[in-house]
């Protein structure tokens, strides 16, 4: 399975997308089927032992982040309400794959063998959500719903919503061709609308399907039902509310689709990876210079207009609150895979108010709560 965690998870999206690699994708399928218990709902599954052991408890209004500080490659819970005081607070097994955000008390996380738990920072049992299959690509993609009683997943080929009602089928999707991979292009993004009406599934790899198995599909929470689909489309991320979903085109024209409206052109914007800020008012993305390393660009929802704000040689961006952004250097490597740039090993945070950068104690983010918040956080 080649995954790197993307939230949410991120949510900020709550997912993970497939990694940039020398290896093509998998073309095979999986047939293992998720637990008739695999439901966040009324009767959960019970899980295996946490694997998140908090040292202190964990205030519920305050700024959080899941990540790994400089020197450390324990991933931790830390809180950053006061940024010149940040503290960890949580530790997560080194086993733990893509822990996301379920609620400002509780976490999700996969398992080595499949697995997608939720357990509490206060202890006590975990609650199995759900099982996937391996060898497919993008195959345990997962992002939990706003309040926290719905998943959706990829589960080899088929697209699955488990939550109160049970576990259903969303879309069956066509197997992944071998090819290789291009980390500028292929993006596979997956996430619920933030106001929790809608879920997305904007992929580049499970293609050659339409209406009901396109590629690109957003779908009612409620019921699982299709309200749009399209193909040939990547980089999507929700933002504003009412929520809508932006996405490109492979020459970079930006397009929204809007519950009301349906879908409109935009602007021309060649994004790679946007992120939404937790009040859906900035998109955060990279793209790419003349020199091919990459620029952190901010994109006005309401205004639909763009600047450009950090030097050369950032990429990787995540919004930890409405004005704080973390984002990694890079510098240019011709020796790398398919000349992309290699990380420097520093990392930064950018006020949107202040418009000023500074070195990060953070070198890695997975997610951050709130996911949502009002203008003023």
């Amino acid at each position: 399975m080649l995954v790197v965690v993307g939230c949410s998870g991120s949510t900020p999206s709550a997912s993970h997308t497939p990694t940039p690699s020398t290896s093509t994708a998998s073309a095979s399928t999986s047939t293992t089927t998720p637990s008739s218990n695999a439901s966040p709902g009324s009767a959960p599954a019970p899980g295996p032992a946490t694997l998140v052991h908090c040292s202190a408890s964990v205030p519920a209004g305050d700024n959080l982040v899941i990540g790994t500080v400089a020197g450390d490659p324990t991933v931790v819970v830390r809180d950053i309400q006061d940024p010149a005081n940040a503290r960890s607070l949580c530790t997560f097994d080194s086993s733990v794959l893509s822990p996301l955000f379920v609620s400002a008390s509780a976490v999700a996380y996969e398992t080595a063998d499949n697995q997608i738990i939720q357990a509490q920072f206060a202890g006590g049992p975990t609650t199995l959500l759900a099982t996937y299959g391996a060898g497919v690509i993008g195959s345990g993609q997962y992002a939990i719903s706003p309040d926290g009683r719905s998943v959706t997943y990829l589960d080899g080929n088929t697209w699955r919503l488990a939550g109160p009602t049970g576990n259903k089928v969303l879309s069956t999707l066509p197997a992944v061709p071998g090819r290789g991979v291009n980390p500028d292009e292929d993006d596979s993004f997956l996430s619920f609308s933030p106001d929790g009406l809608y879920v997305a599934l904007f992929q580049t790899f499970h293609v050659g399907g339409s209406g009901e198995t396109a590629p690109d599909q957003v779908r009612r929470a409620s019921d699982g039902t299709l309200a749009f689909s399209t193909s040939a489309m990547t980089m999507a991320v929700w933002a504003s509310v009412p929520s809508r979903l932006f996405f490109r085109d492979g020459t970079g024209n930006l397009h929204r689709w809007d519950p009301s409206t349906g879908r409109s052109s935009m602007t021309s914007l060649h994004w790679i990876r946007p992120r939404a800020s937790p009040d859906g008012r900035w998109i955060a993305y990279t793209f790419r210079t003349a020199s091919g390393t990459g620029t952190i660009g901010f994109y006005s929802v309401q205004a639909n207009s763009v600047s450009n704000t950090s030097p050369a040689g950032r990429s990787g961006v995540r919004f930890l609150s409405n004005d704080l952004v973390w984002y990694k250097g890079e510098r240019a490597c011709s020796t790398c895979f398919g000349g992309q740039p290699a990380a420097t090993g520093v990392t930064y945070i950018y006020s949107i108010a202040g418009a000023s950068e500074i070195t990060a104690r953070l070198s890695d983010v997975n997610d951050a709560w709130p996911h949502t918040s009002a203008p003023a956080l």
